[in-house]
């Protein structure tokens, strides 16, 4: 397992890594020729919505395909498009279009990220998807803080030797790529279909609604108390690869607590951006600009591994591979907009803390909802929770099977269990039926029993 993490990691951050680099070749070049303010719309805004629209693109044709768009054929020409749209955006003589081909290829790069986190579901155990994917993108941001440790000026990433390092790069993650398809996806695959019973989905249409909703907010609060001017990097002499060294060690953290407790990941999600109340006051003096940078990288790889987390689950837990990037597309789209609300209320922090006090509550509420009902904290004893957890282990519950089982035990109708779990009744059913078929009883009152009689067995 640890090897297998690692391996994908490692692909992982070398594809985040060629793409945020193209990304920054497109952003500083657009810096080059115009001010501050049009190139954070253009660069910050347009670019993160456009990425955002191309993994959209991408859940799209994984849901019409009805398969894991994982053929090498379909993979290759997207890195090739990618990276034939950044020679175009990077040739001096086509500059005069910088800005459509600059668009076009964060679109494919939106594409290509979506790939990227969707992946894991093919390879990872749930229980790994943090670390996995926290480690790997803090690995491209090792990667990079390397390029930018060689090019300080930028003057490589923006001059067309550029392209040498990234067609070769290209060339190594299709390989690369292929070696994991090979390796680990079709072993994966073999195993899956070898199994008999296909695990029942704990996240109902309602939740799932609920889940985008929340992550959707703390997106926006992100944007609008963690956004830094692209003005403090020529004013300041601010080295955006040298910050994301502090956020390198933040997803690490973030991934390892994640898979530990998604609930402790919904925690640490929502403390983070309750500094975003402080970070728009501390951003008005040197010291302060410096420290709001830090903080911001800091905060955000709890959120960002909190928002790409869950979404996983959903997509593995529901058998839904398009649904895996759609935590990747909220922070491309949610952040953004939170950043263009703060350009509006720039000179205005008292407004400014007023919006954010709003979504934070708004935030605050929606997390509440799945936080109490899935992640919620345990109220049995520990000497409960082991016979719970042995009877659990010995017929191979689902995390939503244990719900309906608990609900059970308290002597719930299925209107209730609904209700409680926010889920129609016709699914309740569904997964009482599993139940029966797992613990081979005819009826509740059956299950009841035998539950109590193995747990006074098991004493």
């Amino acid at each position: 397992m640890r090897k297998k993490i690692a391996f994908t990691s490692i692909l992982i951050g070398i594809l985040f890594f060629l793409n945020s680099s193209q990304y920054l070749s497109w952003f500083y070049i657009l810096g080059q020729c115009n001010d501050g303010n049009y190139v954070d719309f253009i660069g910050q805004f347009l670019g993160k919505i456009f990425q955002a629209l191309g993994i959209l693109l991408f859940c799209g044709y994984a849901y019409f395909v009805k398969k894991k768009p994982s053929k090498i054929i379909e993979f290759s020409i997207l890195i090739a498009v990618n990276f034939l749209l950044t020679v175009v955006t990077i040739i001096p003589q086509f500059r005069d279009g910088i800005v459509v081909t600059g668009l076009l290829m964060n679109i494919a790069i939106g594409l290509l990220y979506a790939w990227y986190v969707a992946i894991i579901v093919d390879i990872i155990d749930k229980n790994n998807y943090g670390l996995t994917f926290g480690a790997g993108i803090a690995l491209s941001c090792v990667f990079s803080y390397i390029l930018y440790f060689f090019d300080k000026d930028y003057s490589f990433i923006t001059s067309i030797q550029c392209l040498y390092l990234y067609a070769l790069i290209s060339i190594g993650v299709t390989v690369l790529y292929v070696l994991t398809l090979y390796s680990y996806i079709n072993t994966t695959r073999l195993v899956e279909q070898s199994s008999t019973y296909k695990v029942a989905s704990p996240f109902s249409k309602n939740y799932i609604l609920i889940i985008f909703s929340a992550l959707l907010f703390a997106s926006i609060v992100n944007g609008l108390g963690f956004f830094q001017p692209s003005s403090d990097i020529s004013s300041f002499h601010i080295s955006v690869e040298a910050m994301r060294l502090f956020y390198t060690l933040s997803l690490v953290i973030a991934g390892i607590l994640n898979d530990k407790s998604r609930g402790l990941g919904f925690i640490l999600c929502l403390v983070a951006l309750s500094f975003a109340f402080a970070l728009p006051i501390m951003h008005d003096n040197t010291t302060g600009v410096y420290v709001t940078w830090v903080l911001a990288y800091v905060f955000i790889g709890f959120i960002s591994v909190c928002r790409t987390v869950i979404f996983l689950d959903i997509a593995k837990e529901n058998d839904k591979y398009y649904l895996a990037p759609i935590g990747l597309f909220i922070g491309r789209a949610g952040e953004p907009i939170g950043m263009q609300f703060r350009f509006g209320l720039a000179n205005n922090n008292a407004l400014l803390l007023v919006v954010i006090s709003i979504l934070f509550a708004v935030t605050i509420v929606l997390f509440a909802i799945p936080f109490t009902q899935f992640y919620g904290v345990n109220t049995r004893s520990d000497e409960e929770i082991d016979y719970h957890g042995v009877f659990i282990d010995r017929y191979q519950l689902s995390s939503r099977e244990v719900q309906i089982l608990d609900e059970l035990l308290s002597g719930n109708a299925n209107k209730e269990i609904a209700a409680n779990l926010y889920i129609t009744e016709s699914t309740v059913k569904f997964h009482v039926k599993n139940l029966m078929k797992k613990t081979n009883c005819k009826n509740r009152n059956e299950l009841i029993k035998l539950y109590n009689t193995e747990n006074r067995l098991n004493k």
